[in-house]
């Protein structure tokens, strides 16, 4: 009786969403947007803050117990931050898919620096910069009608290689 009373007690408080009363899923829940997403609508909507999942990398910083870890896994995150911030100044005025293979390029030394264990750690960390874990995708082209170097469209390019 008691795992019903319990059953009852997580419908009646957890987070439902409010056009189709469908249950709150946390796998639903957008940490860019701030908000639950319905499975059932599709439409998003707020919810309370003690409702919300944990953040992808807060769950990786907790089960981090050795301080050797965590400071290698801080400083990554500052260098992470550091290359974002200069692909950025180094591509203004292209598009997304040019500063995600930059990004990546100049993260790859640092994770290969690593410990082997840390690495799933700062990939988690760099995915949330844009990078870009697959090495072909990465180096492939950006296909027929966008510049190749500055990845928008050919006729739309400021770059002065097209006709």
């Amino acid at each position: 009786m008691d795992d019903f009373t319990d059953s009852l007690r997580t419908l009646f408080t957890a987070p439902i969403c409010p056009h189709c009363a469908t249950l709150f899923d946390a796998g639903q829940y957008d940490h860019v947007d701030d908000c639950a997403y319905c499975c059932n609508c599709s439409r998003r909507y707020k919810i309370a803050t003690e409702h919300r999942p944990p953040h992808p990398e807060e769950r990786q910083e907790h089960c981090m117990l050795d301080t050797a870890e965590s400071v290698a896994l801080n400083q990554f995150r500052t260098d992470a931050e550091r290359i974002a911030a200069s692909a950025i100044r180094e591509i203004v005025g292209t598009s997304y898919e040019l500063y995600a293979r930059r990004f990546s390029e100049a993260c790859e030394p640092y994770i290969d620096d690593l410990d082997p264990i840390l690495r799933r750690h700062a990939i988690a960390i760099a995915n949330h910069h844009g990078y870009i874990e697959d090495t072909d995708e990465a180096r492939a082209g950006f296909g027929p009608g966008l510049c190749s170097f500055s990845g928008i469209e050919e006729d739309c390019c400021h770059c002065g290689r097209h006709p």
